[in-house]
């Protein structure tokens, strides 16, 4: 009974987002934003200071690739003056430059109220799949939005992949993609299966579209529920996709 008392003086916990605001807690590190008009010597040190080689000097500033960004804050702490981790969630944008409105407005008339998720860990280390897993509890209820999970390919409208793929995964992502019927969408989930970040050897083949299209990138590592959802919303064609970064 204790419970239900509780519960009842707290009131409904869960987010209102997509449908209403939401704020990420202070100091939650989003994404690393070059400052402009900085000394030239400080952009240097943040690239310097990136280990995934996100940042690159231009001219009388820099540009940082949000896909690679896997939001160390290594350039922040080096590089002050010259770099800010933002405290942005909504960071999911279409993976083609020519995603128009028009392209927009077919693809959320594509699909109805419910949709179903195949999510693929292709080679992850598991940060990105717990924020996934973090999306059907109570505080974001993705069912609420008719979003729901499924175990087959074939019942599948998004394919969710997490990590950069590895060797091994490359045939049963390929074939899980294939099964899944038309139309499709897949998203990237992190860094990793975005741009690949720091991840290179023989056994990983790389992002997830060196081996299938992909709709959307969401960076992160890990991206929060609420970047994850927000990449979804985009692949659905239900908010406009933000803009990229240009691509490393």
């Amino acid at each position: 009974m204790s419970w239900i008392l509780r519960a009842l003086r707290r009131g409904v916990l869960t987010t209102r987002y997509p449908n209403g605001p939401a704020q990420m807690p202070d100091g939650w590190r989003g994404v690393a934003r070059a400052l402009p008009g900085r000394p030239a010597a400080s952009y240097e040190r943040g690239a310097a200071a990136c280990l995934s080689h996100a940042i690159e000097p231009r001219g009388a500033g820099a540009v940082v690739f949000a896909d690679r960004c896997f939001q160390c804050g290594q350039c922040a702490i080096v590089a002050p003056d010259a770099f800010v981790m933002s405290n942005e969630y909504e960071l999911a944008h279409a993976a083609d430059p020519t995603f128009t409105r028009e392209h927009l407005a077919r693809r959320a008339a594509a699909f109805g109220r419910s949709v179903f998720v195949r999510h693929v860990d292709a080679g992850s280390d598991y940060a990105c799949d717990q924020e996934v897993q973090a999306l059907f509890n109570p505080f974001y209820d993705l069912n609420r939005l008719g979003i729901f999970l499924t175990a087959s390919p074939r019942h599948a409208d998004i394919l969710l992949v997490t990590g950069a793929v590895t060797r091994a995964m490359e045939e049963p992502l390929q074939r899980t993609y294939a099964a899944m019927p038309a139309p499709k969408l897949v998203v990237a989930v992190g860094s990793a299966a975005s741009s690949g970040s720091i991840y290179a050897s023989d056994a990983i083949v790389g992002p997830v579209d060196r081996i299938m299209p992909v709709d959307v990138k969401v960076p992160g590592a890990p991206p929060p529920p609420l970047s994850i959802l927000h990449g979804i919303w985009v692949a659905l064609g239900r908010v406009a996709a933000v803009r990229a970064e240009p691509s490393a």
